[in-house]
């Protein structure tokens, strides 16, 4: 890796921690584990598939993410981690649209730096459904400056990707005090 973007992608992990990341970690987008199984598992099991524009059937198909996350090699993954008491879960939905506001920010402001400096293609993919409107309005996006596709909505396998780069993951059995979420903002 070039000493320039090597210091680019250092202070564009900084960022992420500033706006609020928990951590924020360079990747290899070479290294990144994608699959057909990860639409289906959207198609036959999540309640958002046909109902947003940044889910499957509007988000890219697995041939078209392969294209695209050929185009990089470089990409920040960043944790976020919201910190969950008791009573948040009985208004699940409240808490779930905050934290993926709160989260596309934080993508949204490294997409923007690494925009400044030069990085023209940079783009953010965030974790789980757009929570930018209460409707998605399924005939043209009323935020499409903000809005982005999920990772696994591309075809992307998150769990790998997390686990891959040293963070923990595992599937949610019980009660938890706490969600992580994972986004990535692509650098050429």
């Amino acid at each position: 890796m070039d000493q320039n973007l090597e210091m680019d992608l250092g202070i564009l992990s900084s960022k992420a921690l500033e706006a609020g990341a928990s951590a924020a970690k360079i990747v290899e987008v070479a290294k990144i584990k994608t699959g057909a199984w990860t639409r289906m598992k959207c198609q036959y099991g999540c309640p958002n598939y046909g109902a947003i524009l940044c889910c499957p059937p509007y988000t890219p198909d697995y041939a078209s993410t392969q294209q695209f996350l050929s185009e990089y090699a470089w990409g920040i993954l960043i944790e976020y981690i919201v910190s969950l008491s008791e009573g948040d879960f009985k208004n699940y939905t409240k808490i779930d649209s905050r934290m993926g506001k709160d989260f596309l920010d934080i993508l949204l402001t490294v997409e923007k730096e690494a925009f400044c400096q030069n990085h023209y293609r940079s783009f953010a993919l965030k974790a789980g459904r757009c929570t930018l409107c209460e409707k998605c309005n399924l005939v043209k996006c009323v935020n499409p400056t903000k809005a982005r596709p999920s990772l696994e909505a591309c075809g992307i396998d998150v769990f790998a990707l997390a686990g891959d780069n040293g963070f923990q993951m595992k599937t949610i059995t019980g009660p938890i005090s706490e969600l992580k979420v994972y986004g990535m903002v692509l650098i050429e």
